[in-house]
């Protein structure tokens, strides 16, 4: 009986553990940690972007922070500015902040 509780839970922590945002690169924010996918050029010639964060990386806040200064650091280095086209929050596991970012640079 122990052993299938404890089968049950560690195969119930790893199903949860996973991101919500395809995970590229993992970077420290405060003390807490974020999920960020690299930008991608979608058909229409915007730009997307998607980063989760957890609570102690501010949640959603953080999450939509690190977005927006990913995009405005890569249209910046095309001597362009960034301009939002649209935002999307929502939560992972009702725990992490998750944004996606879909941007222009002009």
């Amino acid at each position: 009986m122990k052993i299938s509780i404890i089968a049950a839970t560690v195969i119930f922590s790893v199903t949860l553990s996973g991101c919500a945002v395809k995970n590229d690169k993992t970077q420290f924010q405060g003390l807490g940690l974020t999920y960020q996918s690299d930008i991608k050029k979608l058909d229409n010639g915007n730009y997307f972007t998607e980063v989760e964060a957890a609570p102690a990386a501010g949640r959603i806040h953080g999450a939509t922070g690190t977005a927006s200064k990913k995009a405005s650091d890569f249209c910046r280095v095309q001597n362009k500015t960034m301009k939002e086209v649209k935002t999307d929050i929502d939560t992972h596991l009702l725990v992490n902040g998750v944004a996606r970012l879909t941007f222009q640079c002009v």
